[in-house]
This record gives structure tokens, sequence and C-alpha cells, in this order.
């Protein structure tokens, strides 16, 4: 795990000692698009500036402790639950201790529920209520502190220097923190007490409360990051005033989404959950305090902000949710897309970002991520998407003011993209503190040689391959939807082109799979001093041939025939590769496998999703179903039935449960997105908006669906709403209304 941030002296964290560990996999998480709070299960910050435990806003940590103590013990959990990423309520009780009257307080006596919101900010909110037969005497503490932590420190990076600390306020019911950045911003964290406490210091608030039988006592609790001059963004409202905002206006968000109904109540919670993920993690952005839209952010507690590849796939994923979130993400990438040439950032022109920041360490100049441009596939997947997007909305407007970027990017797939003139899109870093590895499994380790030899720059994807062939041809329909025939033919021509190197260059006849990669390659050295290793460039850039997931992608892309589909297909569904639960990214035949690792034998539901619609596509829907099916099974057993970003790749036996992987983001866009193009996948949704059609082809519900329906699926300017049903082995579908324009609806069994 990342070593933990440094806390700062002023700060330092009491009662106890600081403690690294990694992260639980059952933290409470509030999420609303810049600000979260990942909290333990009783809704306090602990251990004090421990990894991924704090309120966050805007990549800097403004809250890094924040604990409930009752008579100087932690309070019992007895429940806690989240719901919709909004509203935490968790039931607590004191343990069982001496009352100032030398009487024993039982435990299981006083009941406490604690119920937080974010609005701007944390609000959190206490009510005691005493069961006991004789009046009850608590000491309530509540310890705070504010490191101010930018969130790549959160996540281990070590800095040489930081801002400074300014001396803390207090008055007789808040505590205001202060720092002043490298970046020249002051940020402060203002904690506000209502009622006042008995006590109050720089760390710590007391309330000595004394309830009769049956008395009820209410603490509410404020606290309110700032970074720069944005109090104007703070409302004051009271908390069930809050709590009503974030419900009406989820609903009203709700309403104009796609409606899932299933046979099935825990199907319909995953979906509920990954619905509610998806209008949590929107991003707003826009001009000053203008709000334009809300763009796809990845994922918490890491990835709390916009990523290229990440959010245009969540887009993708998420069409037949609601076609609107593509269409914001395109924008805000658009918006941000690259301009010059710039090798701190890895930018290029008509280049589509990797990641943006907005903590003090990019502001300064520390981190390349304002925004920073080291992705491989973020630039075709910007192709891939707006040419999807169209297909289901068929909104000409949209698609106008969007057609230059699109441009610019296919311009960046035919120059820059390939750095050495082979044909084929590849990577290599130029930033010092860029990414060496710019595809989805972007860890220093995620490309091997069979031997352990890392890959090395240029290195050309297998999949990003798919994509840029997919990219064209889609770009090449568009074209000729503006009746541009001419380059049409060029770009759908040079698609071909790429496809047939593509079969030649990376099929490896001997697996009947496609290589990971074309790159260099390293050796293992034991250093001068006898401890260690190094790793030396050696010998021609040469097929990766490892057995991986990513080759499942080009069926999703189709760039592959369909024979080799076929190949492609039986090899990803072997004992090896699919775990029980999904499908790993590396097989656990490979001496390189480790189940446990990020990207080497780990189970990833977005990946999963994808293969499943590429295997669909090509007509392997029993495959699909296996995945589907799988991943269903697993998320069962994770916190609010939540798919997270990845799990661990160890086989599935009778009666086990999913192995978590510590530190997975949840909730992550794409693996909420997941239910969704899984269902495209199942259901064999076509839309073609701009001929204002929809084609369903071989519809298919696992055995453990009965009957499915969507209502409010936006096809175009129509609202359609279908029935799936499943009798034995057919999957039958009813067309149950159209509002809107007419749409025509076609179902295919072949």
């Amino acid at each position: 795990m990342p070593p933990p941030a440094i806390l700062p002296v002023s700060h330092a964290a009491e009662p106890g000692e600081f403690q690294s560990e990694p992260r639980r996999i059952n933290n409470l998480t509030l999420l609303d698009g810049k600000i979260f709070l990942a909290s333990t299960l009783a809704g306090d910050i602990t251990p004090p500036g421990a990894a991924d435990v704090g309120l966050f806003f805007q990549d800097t940590r403004f809250l890094s402790h924040y604990e409930l103590r009752v008579n100087q013990h932690r309070a019992v959990v007895l429940s806690a639950s989240v719901r919709a990423n909004q509203l935490a309520q968790i039931e607590l009780t004191t343990p069982a201790a001496m009352n100032r009257d030398s009487f024993e307080l039982p435990e299981n006596t006083v009941h406490i529920r604690r119920e937080q919101v974010l609005d701007d900010g944390l609000f959190d909110r206490l009510r005691l209520e005493n069961y006991h037969l004789h009046s009850a005497e608590l000491e309530l503490e509540l310890w705070f502190a504010a490191d101010f932590a930018d969130v790549f420190e959160v996540r281990g990076l070590r800095r040489e220097r930081r801002g400074s600390y300014a001396n803390p306020g207090c008055s007789a019911s808040s505590v205001v923190f202060r720092y002043h950045g490298l970046d020249q911003l002051d940020r402060q964290t203002a904690v506000e007490f209502t009622p006042a406490p008995d006590e109050l210091s720089l760390r710590r608030a007391c309330f000595h409360v004394k309830l009769s039988p049956r008395q009820v006592w209410m603490l509410e609790v404020r606290i309110a990051p700032q970074a720069g001059d944005d109090a104007h963004r703070i409302q004051r409202r009271g908390f069930d005033a809050v709590a009503k905002f974030r419900q009406t206006a989820l609903q009203a968000w709700s309403r104009q989404a796609t409606v899932f109904e299933s046979s099935d109540d825990v199907f319909n919670t995953c979906l509920a959950t990954a619905s509610s993920d998806f209008y949590a993690l929107r991003i707003p952005f826009g001009d000053g305090e203008t709000v334009r839209g809300h763009a796809i952010a990845a994922g918490i507690p890491w990835f709390a902000t916009p990523f290229g590849r990440d959010s245009l796939i969540a887009s993708l994923q998420t069409l037949p949710l609601d076609p609107a979130l593509a269409a914001d993400t395109l924008r805000y990438l658009a918006r941000h897309q690259g301009k010059k040439l710039d090798a701190r950032r890895d930018e290029e022109p008509g280049k589509i970002l990797h990641e943006m920041r907005e903590g003090e360490m990019t502001r300064a100049g520390e981190m390349p991520f304002d925004p920073y441009y080291g992705s491989i596939d973020s630039t075709p997947l910007f192709l891939v998407a707006l040419s999807e997007w169209y297909q289901w909305t068929g909104d000409q407007q949209l698609l106008h003011e969007l057609l230059p970027a699109g441009r610019k990017a296919l311009q960046w797939v035919e120059t820059y993209g390939d750095t050495d003139g082979d044909g084929f899109l590849d990577y290599r870093k130029q930033s010092e503190r860029g990414l060496a590895n710019q595809g989805w499994k972007d860890s220093w380790d995620a490309i091997l040689y069979r031997d352990g030899a890392l890959a090395t720059a240029p290195v050309a994807l297998c999949e990003v391959q798919g994509y840029a062939y997919d990219a064209r041809f889609r770009w090449a329909r568009l074209l000729r939807h503006l009746g541009e025939s001419a380059e049409a033919d060029r770009v759908e021509q040079d698609a071909r082109k790429l496809a047939e190197k593509f079969e030649r260059t990376f099929w490896l006849a001997e697996e009947n799979f496609y290589a990971l990669a074309l790159a260099g390659r390293t050796q293992e050295k034991t250093n001068t001093q006898g401890h260690g290793t190094k790793f030396d460039p050696v010998g021609e850039r040469q097929p990766v041939a490892v057995i991986t997931s990513n080759p499942g992608h080009l069926l999703w892309s189709r760039i592959v025939a369909p024979e080799r589909a076929a190949l492609v297909a039986q090899r990803l569904m072997r004992e090896d590769m699919f775990s029980g639960w999904g499908v790993r990214t590396l097989a656990a035949s490979e001496p390189v496998f480790n189940p446990l690792s990020y990207h080497r034998g780990s189970v990833w539901p977005h990946d999963n999703a994808l293969l499943g619609l590429g295997l669909a596509l090509y007509g392997h829907s029993e495959a699909s179903e296996r995945i589907f099916t799988g991943l269903y099974q697993a998320a069962a057993h994770f916190r609010d039935l939540r798919l997270p970003e990845l799990f661990v790749g160890v086989a599935r036996r009778e009666w086990d449960a999913p192995v978590n992987y510590p530190v997975a983001c949840s909730p992550q866009a794409w693996a909420s997105g997941a239910w969704f193009m899984l269902l495209q996948a199942m259901l064999g949704l076509r839309p073609n908006a701009p001929r204002r059609e929809l084609h369903i082809f071989n519809p298919r519900l696992p055995a453990w669906l009965d009957w499915l329906r969507l209502r409010n699926l936006r096809i175009g300017a129509s609202q359609v709403s279908l029935e799936f049903s499943r009798r034995g082995n057919r999957t039958f579908c009813n067309v149950i209304e159209v509002q809107g324009e007419a749409l025509m609806i076609s179902v295919d069994f072949r």
C-alpha cells in the first residue's frame, strides 16, 4: 500500500498514535461531484491521517481526523448504511461504563443515531436518546484535524516541502484551520458546532450531556472546506433541508434516465446502485460560476476527477441509461483537447487528456496533471464514443459542435499517435513525472514478457489497434453522413490496411491468440553492490506473447475476422482465464500471473463488460452470459451490491466469495457502468437514431432472470418501453410503448 502522508506537527493526531493501514473494504463513502467523504463504519476519519480516509475537495484532504468518543470510548457500531451515495445513517450505542454518579451505565442503553450528508462540505448530526431507567451523564468528545494533504500525498508521494499552516482560529462554537499552499492558494476548513461545546480547543470539542430516561439530545456539526475565494458556493441550510434537497435532485435526475426493473430483487438493487453512482460521480464544469455540464469522474477515493479513458468508456456504457452523461463528457474532453507540443504533460495537438487535477501539487507545478495527456487510447476512444453517442441520439447540433474536435483527434491518430511510423498506435512517455505505461493497464509492471522482462517503449498494445480501427470506420460513417464521401473512403481504406497488418503482426499461431503488445524488452541485472535489481533495454521490438484479456477488446472493436473471433472467445473462457467470477486480466497459466496484483491476474468488471459485448457482437452469447452471471454472483458479496474497480483473481470454488482487492475504488464509474453495457450485450440493442430505428438482435436473458423491463429508453427523440421475457431457452421482446417521435423497432433472431 502507499505510505502515509506526512502530518504537520501542529495538527498531530491524538488520541492514540498515527498508524497506516490499507483501505478497509467496508469504508463508508459519501459523494457529491468534487467533494467526498471516506470514513469508517462509525462515520469517523480514523486512524488520523491514514491513507484514503478523510473529507476531500478539489484533490485536497480538508479533514484528516474526525472521531467521536463517549466517556473516552469509541461508540459501538450497530449498523451502518449509505443511501444513494448521499446520506449515511449509522446506529451506535455506548459500551458499558461507569456513570459519573458511580453506578454502572450498561451497554446498549444509550442509542446514538448518526446521520451524515454532504452539502458543500460535511453535515454531521447526532441524536442521543437514553433508554436507561436512570439518568445518564455522558462526556461526548469530537476530535478533529486538517492536514490539507494533496491527493497525491495521501496516495503516498513524498514532498520535499509543503506550504505553511496559519494559526487556526477558535471561537465559542467553531474552529477554522488555515493553510497557504505552494500554489499561492489559501485553503481553510471551518468546523462549526450547534449547540456550542462546553469545552473547545483547536483539536477537541467536549459536551457534558445529562439525559433523563427517554430524553433526547441533538448535536449538529458542519464542516465546510474552502479553496481560495469560493465562499460564495457555501449554502446555509439545516440538515433536514439539505437531505431533502439531495433526495429531490436525485429523483429529478432519475425521472429522465432509463428505469430498469426485473424479476430478481438482487439485480434490481445492483442496477439502482449503479444508477445512483453515476448521478454522484458527475463533476460540474463551466465558466466561472456558470455550470455548463457534468463530466463523469473516474472513481472514489483516488480518481474523483474526469479521466479520458475511464470517462469515455463509462460514457459508452451508460448510453442505455442516460445519453446526456456521454454528451457532457465529450464536451468537457473537447474543451481540454491538446493544443500544442508540451513534453512535461505528454501533450500533443488533438490529443485527448488522460487526467485532470486541481490540487496544490498540480497547481504548483510539482505534478503535470493540469491536465496530463499520457494516454494512448483516450483519443481513439473519443472518436468511438462520439460516433456511438450519435447512433443513440441523432443530435445534429452537438455533433456539429464536436466535429472540429473529432477532426483533430483523427489527425492525432494519423500522426503523433504512431511514434515510429510502422502504422500502429504506440506510446513512449516524454514527461519526467509521466506514466511509463499508457494503456488501460497502466501500472509500472502491467506489460511483462513471460520471463518477467519489462516491455519497453515504444509499446503498441493490441487493443489500442482495435480502438484505432473502430475509430476510423466510425469516423468514415460520420463523414458519409456529412457528404464527405472521398475523405470517408480514404479513412475507411486506412482502417482496412490497419486490420490486415495487425493480423499479420499480432497473431500468435502457436497460441491461436493475439499478442498483448509489440514492444522492446528489458533484462534484469543485479547491481554493482550485489543487491536489488536494475533493468537494461535489450533487443528489438517483438511480440509480448502472454495470454491476457486485452485481445478480448478486439471483439468489441470488430477488427477480428469471425473465424479468429471464435478462437479468441474459446481462449478467454478457458479455466486459466475465467476465474468463475469473471475473466482475469492475465492467464493463471502464465509464469508472471499474480491474482493479487493490480493488472496481472485480477478481475476488472469494466474489462469483462467490454469482453461481454464483444462476444455478443460475434454471436458468442453463451460466453457473454457466463461473464454476466459471474459478475452478478460476485456483486451479491460486495457492500451495497456494488461492483468494485477490481477484485482478486483467485479461482472460484464451491461456497467461495470473491476476494477483495484492498485499495480498489468504489464506486468506480466503469465498474458501475459494466451492468448497462452487459445488458446491451444480452438484449442485443443496436440503435440507429439518425434513421429513427432500433434493432434488437438475438435477445437472451440469463437463467436467473425471468423478465426484464426497460422504461424511458431514449433513442433519438423517442422514448421506448420494452419488456423481455424468457420461456425456457427462448427470450421474447414486447414493445410496450413508444413516446415522442415514431421509431421503427425490429427484433431479429439469427
